[in-house]
């Protein structure tokens, strides 16, 4: 199951996590406790919600201090998801709001760059359309036009058919089933 266990700093304490298999499992109970939460409504609040409360498990960790550890259960969730849960803490916390502040602002950049970027590349599409319509309109009378749009025509027939023989060529590589 490739399990070791790992701490971070967090507020001056230890955040536990396990990596399970490539993916980090996160102890919540210390992230509470370094916020100064109280942990118990939280962990109840997690498990009610219709999301997360299906990513929960119960891991046991290694807790207290050198020479002293004892195994405890703590609840946990994959790390993919622990930064939209710290979202949902509320504290006044100058670390906590911090980190909301930052993910609030990767958030909305990340929706807004995707749409502006969409709508600029939309409108420089639109513009270059146009001017092919144009230069198009402007060629057509031209003698050799026809002969542009029959070349056109069989270099994308060719196109097909080199796309046929690739694809005959990787299901003749692969091999039988059986």
């Amino acid at each position: 199951m490739n399990e070791h266990q790992t701490f971070l700093q967090f507020n001056g304490q230890n955040i536990i996590f396990l990596s399970v298999e490539g993916e980090h499992w996160i102890a919540l109970k210390p992230i509470l406790d370094a916020l100064n939460l109280a942990a118990v409504r939280y962990l109840k609040k997690v498990k009610r919600d219709a999301f997360l409360g299906g990513c929960l498990d119960t891991m046991s960790m290694q807790v207290g201090e050198k020479g002293k550890k004892q195994g405890r259960k703590m609840t946990c969730l994959p790390e993919k998801y622990i930064y939209g849960w710290i979202l949902t803490l509320n504290g006044n916390d100058p670390e906590l709001l911090k980190y909301k502040q930052t993910c609030y602002d990767l958030i909305y950049n990340h929706f807004h760059g995707t749409i502006t970027k969409r709508k600029t590349l939309l409108d420089n599409r639109r513009k270059e359309k146009k001017i092919v319509e144009e230069i198009e309109n402007e060629i057509h009378s031209h003698p050799r036009y026809q002969e542009l749009i029959d070349r056109k025509k069989t270099i994308k027939k060719q196109n097909k058919q080199l796309k046929n023989i690739d694809n005959e060529m990787i299901q003749i590589s692969l091999p039988f089933k059986q």
